[in-house]
């Protein structure tokens, strides 16, 4: 536990040093996309689970624990005709620890571009993405870390920026108590280039939280604490239950639902997800549901495996 609270303590340091210097705004908001079917069911209460391919975005430390090959491909339906992805590979056993390489991307679709009298010019496009390189191990029975170096593009028509950032992750299981206890830093980094003039910011992110399986309940409780340099403290609470060898049930609320409220009846489902998995041979499907509310509502399909 000494060397879990040192883990944990220095994380701490590195976002209070960052949030020191950040400012009340930040771009390249897309890295903020949930990604991965299950973890969005459980509301995005992630960073203590591992084992899963997901956790390249939630927590690199998590997958330090993989023996075998995992790939896995996420397609969201999102908001306003937008679509995003995630595409996430593990190979194991590489030098001490494993190592993972991801993608993650989002298209904003095509726009009617205009000169300045209103003359139809024809279509631009606009679109986001994160290629990721992860590498995590063991350093101690139970204790995995994990760190993920990130390139960023987003661009707009013939515009573009361009920013360099990493992840760092911690995570320690009690087994005892089949409890789990992990915290992570997130897009501390900086832009190297701007769209025109001004460097965007990172919306840098600090996340703690611990998942549990129950004793007496096919059930596993997941929930977290998080921060982003641009927002208040928010929170998240998941669970995943396990109704048979083939097929599972997941639930979760994030506080941030509340920011979705527009005086209408559908506010009380903001913040609110769920989902289902399947298990077909070594073969995942994963869908979930989020709902912003009267704003609307996210559909995620996941697939992954393992070879």
């Amino acid at each position: 536990m000494k060397q879990v609270s040192v883990c944990i303590t220095v994380l701490l340091l590195f976002a209070l040093t960052a949030w020191a210097y950040s400012p009340a705004t930040t771009g390249f908001q897309f890295l903020k996309t949930q990604v991965g079917a299950r973890p969005a069911a459980m509301a995005g209460a992630f960073v203590a689970i591992s084992g899963d391919v997901s956790a390249l975005h939630y927590n690199p430390a998590g997958i330090a624990v993989f023996s075998q090959r995992v790939a896995g491909f996420t397609y969201t339906n999102d908001l306003l005709d937008f679509s995003s992805g995630f595409i996430g590979y593990v190979q194991p056993q590489v030098g001490k620890g494993n190592l993972g390489l991801s993608i993650l991307y989002k298209d904003y679709g095509d726009f009617t571009k205009k000169d300045q009298n209103g003359e139809d010019m024809g279509t631009f496009g606009a679109g986001s993405i994160a290629l990721n390189g992860s590498y995590a191990m063991q350093i101690a029975p139970n204790l995995s870390i994990g760190v993920t170096g990130k390139y960023i593009r987003a661009s707009i028509d013939n515009y573009s920026a361009d920013a360099v950032a990493m992840d760092a992750g911690v995570l320690y299981y009690i087994a005892k108590h089949e409890l789990t206890i992990a915290a992570g830093i997130y897009n501390l980094g900086t832009a190297t280039s701007a769209f025109i003039t001004t460097k965007d910011d990172l919306p840098m992110n600090l996340r703690i939280g611990a998942s549990k399986k129950l004793a007496h309940l096919p059930l596993l409780v997941s929930g977290n604490a998080y921060k982003y340099s641009d927002e208040d403290l928010q929170f998240a609470l998941g669970g995943e239950f396990t109704l048979s060898d083939y097929m599972l049930f997941r639930l979760g609320y994030d506080s941030i639902g509340k920011k979705m409220h527009v005086d209408s009846s559908d506010d009380t489902m903001a913040g609110m997800a769920l989902g289902f998995g399947f298990l077909w041979k070594q073969f995942k499907i994963d869908y979930s549901f989020t709902s912003y509310g009267a704003l609307g509502s996210l559909n995620r399909f996941t697939i992954s495996g393992h070879f």
